[in-house]
């Protein structure tokens, strides 16, 4: 098989967890596995290392490095005012999660020539609130809560196919679970030796992608 047999799509960068192959129907066999290992997916090498690639790029997502923020000194103005300029002077935007309360609780940072992961940081500790890089530009700010950081958590999955085309079913399931609305988009791979799609997302959406491919899976 050749690189031109690897078929994906990324939709957007995801931040990193430990992979995971699960099994979704009696007809999609999976194996599990442990830790932080990349999904084995083919057993040509070259395949096998371009998706180990495309995995280690979106485990390797943060804040641009080199975007700094430079003097800022701020006093008794509401948090999401001080996050916005914060990012406003790091060149990056934020999005916020829909439960995240207190943006306007007075706020007090001092900042000097720090880059802007570390300013942000600094901004939300003591706030209860967490960021994750979304792409090198944009951060997305919740409530650290249990819940959320469930929600929030990207996971790998492995769909071996016994039916359907694999770079057919990719596409559509590229359009069945897209959304403008979602802020961490999913990332789907498919190989056609073995016949075998590999989605990385979030729980939710995941769940949404189990099902379709379970559906979906037949013959053409």
């Amino acid at each position: 098989m050749t690189l031109a047999d690897v078929k994906w799509k990324t939709l957007g960068a995801l931040m990193a967890v430990p992979a995971l192959i699960v099994a979704v129907t009696g007809s999609i066999e999976a194996q599990p596995q442990s830790g932080a290992q990349v999904p084995v997916v083919s057993n040509d090498p070259v395949a096998q290392r371009q998706i180990e690639t495309l995995f280690e790029r979106a485990a390797s997502v943060r804040l641009d490095p080199n975007a700094r923020v430079g003097s800022l000194d701020l006093r008794d103005r509401p948090l999401k005012e001080v996050i916005d300029t914060v990012a406003k002077a790091g060149g990056i935007t934020v999005r916020y999660a829909p439960d995240t309360t207190g943006l306007e609780t007075p706020s007090t940072i001092a900042l000097s020539d720090q880059t802007v992961e570390d300013a942000l940081r600094a901004v939300l500790k003591g706030e209860g609130l967490v960021f994750q890089p979304v792409t090198a530009k944009m951060a997305f700010i919740y409530p650290d809560t249990p819940a959320n950081r469930e929600k929030y958590t990207v996971s790998n999955r492995v769909f071996v196919l016994t039916q359907a085309d694999p770079t057919t079913l990719a596409q559509e399931l590229n359009r069945a679970l897209r959304s403008p609305t979602e802020v961490f988009q999913p990332m789907i791979f498919s190989v056609r030796d073995p016949a075998t799609l590999v989605v990385r997302a979030t729980p939710e959406v995941m769940a949404r992608a189990a099902a379709w491919i379970a559906e979906h899976d037949k013959e053409q």
